[in-house]
């Protein structure tokens, strides 16, 4: 990856677009709209900082969402042995 890439954060290793991926992007937007109204609201308005402590929780899901999808797309290195089609044992000749 040389440069970023909404394509590339949401989608697969195998250039699939993923669900959680996809999903915990929108999240973590909205929990940042949410953060920043929270900010206003605390510096103008009510002086709560509640919404700020939920679009926290929010912002941690969508952050969750996206590493469940790189956990998920681990990428398995198939050894020498398996790519020629072995079971990984030597074969017994007689």
């Amino acid at each position: 990856m040389n440069k970023f890439s909404f394509a590339q954060m949401t989608s697969n290793s195998d250039g699939k677009t993923s669900g959680s991926g996809a999903m915990g992007v929108y999240i973590c937007f909205f929990g940042i709209i949410g953060f920043l109204f929270g900010c206003i609201d605390k510096a103008l308005l009510s002086k709560t900082a509640d919404i700020m402590m939920y679009s926290t929780g929010v912002i941690t899901i969508g952050a969750g969402l996206l590493g469940y999808r790189k956990s998920k797309d681990k990428l398995v290195i198939p050894t020498e042995e398996a790519a020629a089609g072995g079971d990984g044992e030597a074969e017994k000749k007689d």
